[in-house]
Formats: structure tokens, sequence, C-alpha cells
């Protein structure tokens, strides 16, 4: 079955009101593109997410098996842009000559880039497969909210962007099953992007939307674990660190290892029966004296 025959197209959905108070805007024109780069720059700070047709960051001739279909960008916390590049079916995409030069010249200029959750998009930028979007190995070019939540909260267990936003921001987000008009997420539903009109004010909200929120998490997050008024709980040379190694993590997870499944289980099956064994012995001496 087609994706299209999966889509409900009559989907209503209605802004939060803190969208009407923003900018929301699909840039697909050269003069446009060019504009907002230019933003960017001169703010020298901006956040960055993608809109993909999958989530399958594997790596083949250099270029990713999912492919970027559009691109979120916020150059301040007050608006946010959406520049689609391979949506299905449309003449309203940016033309990638012109996304991929102005991609280039942003992620090469010194304004920072804000991600949440820096490791898969990053990943998609530099395997485009074509020049690499972005020096990601540097970790001064850039900034990831999702670590920022994790290093305030290592124990929190929802760190998502809509999570976040939701709890710390009190700014509701549009999710992505919604735009199908599920009710709740689909397992095993294939959530391609491409499939959307870029030009439906639905789809805009969405996706800019995303790159506000992600602008503002920043806002909100960094100054409680960087440079914090209380020293304590400073922790610039560890969020240093983590960025430092997203290069490292990257290239394992893209390379991917085989194991033996079966052995793996053997050994934890192992390890939980040694673990209980030297508890029962520390317990048993313990209770001699």
């Amino acid at each position: 079955m087609d994706i299209f025959d999966l889509m409900d197209n009559s989907v209503k959905i209605e802004p939060y009101d803190w969208m009407k108070t923003v900018t929301l805007e699909m840039i697909n024109t050269e003069e446009r593109m060019i504009w907002l780069v230019d933003q960017c720059i001169k703010n020298g700070r901006y956040s960055l997410d993608l809109e993909t047709n999958g989530l399958d960051t594997r790596v083949f001739n250099g270029e990713t098996r999912s492919k970027i279909v559009g691109i979120c960008i916020s150059p301040n916390r007050d608006s946010g842009y959406y520049i689609p590049i391979r949506h299905k079916d449309t003449d309203k995409n940016l033309p990638y000559s012109v996304a991929n030069r102005e991609m280039i010249r942003l992620t090469s200029s010194k304004a920072v880039a804000i991600f949440h959750n820096a490791k898969f998009d990053q990943e998609l930028l530099q395997n485009n497969g074509g020049q690499s979007w972005g020096r990601w190995e540097d970790h001064r070019y850039w900034e990831d909210t999702i670590i920022l939540a994790y290093l305030r909260n290592s124990r929190a267990r929802q760190k998502g962007l809509k999570f976040l936003s939701r709890t710390e921001l009190e700014m509701e987000m549009i999710e992505l099953h919604e735009l199908y008009g599920h009710e709740k997420k689909k397992k095993n539903f294939s959530y391609d992007f491409s499939t959307f009109d870029p030009s439906a004010k639905e789809t805009i909200w969405y996706a800019a939307g995303d790159a506000i929120c992600t602008y503002r998490l920043w806002e909100h997050l960094h100054p409680q674990v960087v440079k914090t008024k209380i020293p304590q709980k400073d922790q610039q040379l560890t969020y240093v660190i983590e960025k430092s190694c997203m290069t490292a993590t990257r290239f394992m997870e893209r390379c991917r290892v085989k194991i033996d499944v079966s052995k793996v289980k053997e050994l934890i099956s192992i390890g939980q029966r040694e673990l209980f064994e030297s508890l029962k012995e520390v317990y048993d001496t313990a209770s001699e004296n």
C-alpha cells in the first residue's frame, strides 16, 4: 500500500497559542535563503533541526540511508523557518544546489549551531552525499540541549524535545503522528516527512516550531548547567568532554559491530549468577559478624 493511502489529508490541526506570537515561515527561494543565513551569521547563534524520511543513519558510500527532507532553522527565539529540499511530488522545494551552497556557508561560519540530539542531525549533515555541512568535530561550533538536559538531571527518563518544551517552557508542540491523523504514535509505521505538502500551515508549524523550541530550550538549560551562579553545579568541563566525544560515538555507531546474540545472553546469565553468588557471600559473612 502506498504511504499516501495511509495519510488522512483531511486532518485539521489548530496552532497552539504561542505559535500565534512568533514567526513561522517556509523558505523556498534563493533570495530568502541567503537572507536567513545572513541573519544566523549576524546573530552568531542559531538552532538547527532536520526533517527526514526515516531514522536510518547507517552510512554507505558517504551517504546515510535516510535522507534530509527539510531543514528547520531559527536565527533567534521568536522566528522559525522551514526549508524543504526533498518533498515528493511538489515544485515547492528549494533547489538543492542553493540549499547546499548556503548550508556550507552557514556551517562554515563562526556562528554556533544549537541542536537537540546532535548525534542524529550531525550524522546526516556530515554524510549527505557531498561536501559535509559542518565541522562538528570542533565542540566550539555547536550546542546540544539533550546533553544539557542530561547533565542537569541524569536520572530523568524523558529528555525529548517535545517533553522538555512542554515541562520546561510550557510550550506544547505538534506531534508527528498528529499530522497523519493518528491518535498516538504507531509502531512499525513509516513516518516519512517527505510525503507532506511543505507549504501546508500544519507542516510549517511543526517543523519551524521545532527550531524555536530548540533555541528557547538552550536559553533555559544552558545557564543552569554551564557557568551557573552556583559554582558547585557548574558542569562546563563535563559538557565540553561530552561534546568532544560525540565524533567518536558517531563513528562507532556508524560502523556497527556484529555480535553473537546467543553468546552475549550466555555471558549476561553467567554475570548475573556470579553477582548473586558474590552478594550472598557478602551477606553470609556480614551476618556471621
